[in-house]
């Protein structure tokens, strides 16, 4: 699914929403709706990072990769030497990082849903709806996610798409895994450049998102 856009959350939603329409209470349908209008809000790449001097609030690029570790959420990820922070909390609910000089960056962002939020029946529909977008050129591939430790009850169950960098969204191409933990947490991890930028460079942006841990502390 690609969720950047409002039209996409009500596709979405009329998906899930009709599915669960035979048994479902008019509360829970409203449930539905409401948590997917959370989860599928706009989660846009960063602005361009200087070139040069960090500026007030980011940090200054590193010569060598960084790992961070969520210890809240229970996640790790590491980011290539040279990159930037330029907006966010590694350890908070969002982060932004770009390598100066370039459109390539990372984007992390998570938001908690209820506990009665169906994160299962969310996975599959967008999913459906993603291999869809595959035959009409908007995705490039479309696959399930899943990164679960059955022992610990702990990980991310999900879905992965790369766009096409042919849709109404010309500045940027992105690959992006997204998904939800065992307390419901929603998770949009994107790497993302402008299309010019991305083929040379989408082992590279691969690299980053398949750097993301769950629960190996």
């Amino acid at each position: 699914m690609r969720i950047m856009t409002h039209k996409t959350a009500i596709a979405l939603a009329g998906i899930l929403t009709g599915g669960f329409a035979a048994s479902a209470s008019a509360g829970f349908d409203s449930l539905i709706q409401q948590g997917l209008e959370a989860a599928t809000k706009s989660v846009a790449p960063a602005a361009p990072a200087p070139q040069n001097a960090a500026s007030p609030g980011q940090a200054a690029p590193s010569g060598a990769p960084t790992t961070y570790t969520h210890a809240a959420r229970r996640f790790s990820y590491t980011i290539p030497g040279g990159w930037q922070l330029v907006n966010g909390d590694p350890a908070g609910e969002s982060a932004s990082f770009m390598l100066p000089g370039t459109t390539i960056g990372f984007n992390m962002h998570m938001t908690q849903m209820v506990p009665s939020f169906p994160a299962k029946a969310s996975v599959d529909a967008s999913l459906k709806q993603s291999k869809e977008e595959v035959t009409i050129a908007k995705l490039l591939t479309a696959k399930r996610r899943d990164d679960w430790d059955k022992k610990k009850k702990c990980g991310l169950i999900g879905w992965e798409i790369v766009e096409s960098g042919k849709g109404s969204d010309t500045e940027h191409q992105r690959i992006i895994w997204q998904g939800y933990d065992a307390d419901n947490y929603y998770f949009n991890f994107m790497t993302f450049s402008h299309p010019r930028e991305f083929a040379q460079n989408q082992a590279l942006l691969q690299g980053v998102l398949d750097s993301i841990r769950f629960c190996k502390n």
